[in-house]
């Protein structure tokens, strides 16, 4: 068993009774998060997120071992909001280190060279599948980037909360104009150039009333899915 498996059945027996229990209140496979655990195979980071969701603490009590204040600050402090950010991303990072140190990461150079390996096409793509996000070229009229995936485990899914295509909108389309155009531009250039784009990004914003200030480096890469349509891959990691 991996540490990062034996904290995750630690953290099932402490605050479910067990992994069954756990399993069921988080919606997740009991088989699957059994054998992952019991033979040191990779956890992914979207299970450990739905366990500190069903179990009502944050990311930082798994990571620690005890309650903290989580992501959403219990009452309309703004000192409370930026505590409740920095221990979001600190956990955030510290879970995501640990997936690294186990061999369940994905880095900046994994994503480059498959890239690289299949020329930009979606073949060969399940190593990174849930780790990126798609977007459709940028037209005209666009205000927002619109996407056409949204990993499960990609950044913008962890830090915004976003399970579906259809909560983007909500959560992206309350960053400020100066960062939306900045984007949009970014994917106008790529798909221009048909070049990847690399960028070390400084981010602060506010998103459901908690202030965000982060650093993270991003990949930028026009992509073609099997029935030929052009999109925008886009890879982030915290830095």
């Amino acid at each position: 068993m991996s540490d990062l498996g034996q904290r995750t059945a630690d953290f099932c027996k402490r605050h479910f009774g067990g992994l069954k229990p756990a399993c069921a209140a988080a919606g997740l496979k009991y088989s699957t998060l059994h054998s992952q655990i019991t033979n040191g195979r990779e956890i992914p980071f979207s299970s450990i997120e739905r366990l500190c969701h069903a179990a009502g603490v944050s990311l930082e009590a798994f990571r620690s071992n005890r309650a903290e204040i989580g992501v959403i600050a219990p009452a309309p402090s703004a000192t409370l909001h930026r505590r409740a950010a920095a221990a979001y991303s600190q956990a955030l990072r510290d879970v995501q280190n640990e997936m690294l140190r186990m061999g369940g990461d994905i880095m900046v150079d994994d994503v480059l060279n498959w890239l690289h390996r299949n020329d930009g096409r979606l073949e060969d793509f399940d190593a990174i599948r849930e780790r990126v996000d798609l977007f459709y070229p940028v037209q005209s009229d666009d205000n927002l980037m619109r996407p056409a995936k949204v990993g499960h485990q990609s950044l913008a899914a962890q830090y915004f909360r976003i399970e579906h295509t259809q909560d983007y909108a909500h959560r992206i389309g309350q960053l400020s104009r100066r960062i939306i155009d900045a984007t949009l531009a970014s994917h106008i250039e790529v798909q221009r150039r048909q070049q990847y784009q690399i960028a070390d990004i400084d981010f602060s914003a506010t998103v459901d009333g908690i202030e965000i200030k982060e650093k993270y480096r991003r990949v930028m890469a026009p992509v073609e899915a099997p029935d030929g349509q052009k999109l925008t891959l886009v890879f982030a990691k915290l830095i």
